[in-house]
């Protein structure tokens, strides 16, 4: 019985302490333009991305062939957004890490793509 306690305890407190550590984390700022690129097998494509940030929300416009609306959030240093195009939507998930951002975009069944963006120096 006691030791059943001690553990009870150890794991409370284990868990208060890891639910400190992930609340502390900052969210990225990803407020700007970032140039995209996204590596498909038999070529590359290049975008614009213009985002806004308002705490966890992520609203943007990705310019490329077209114009086309993003909508989602960031957590902690995690982006997740879809961009819709018409009927189809591409879901893009991306680790920042300041001014980059790494991860895939998916779209279809099984069709997943290598996508970076890095902070666009321009003004």
């Amino acid at each position: 019985m006691r030791r059943t306690a001690f553990v009870l305890s150890l794991v409370c407190v284990f868990s208060l302490t890891f639910q400190r550590v992930v609340s502390t984390q900052k969210t990225a700022g990803v407020t700007g333009k970032w140039d995209v690129t996204i590596r498909m097998p038999d070529r590359s494509l290049s975008e614009q991305w213009t985002i806004q940030q308002k705490g966890s929300a992520i609203t943007a416009t990705a310019k490329g062939e077209r114009e086309l609306p993003v909508t989602g959030s960031i957590d902690a240093a995690f982006l997740r957004v879809t961009v819709t195009d018409g009927a189809q939507q591409y879901k893009v998930r991306a680790t920042v890490d300041g001014d980059a951002m790494d991860g895939s975009i998916t779209y279809g069944k099984g069709k997943e793509y290598l996508w970076h963006a890095k902070r666009s120096k321009a003004k």
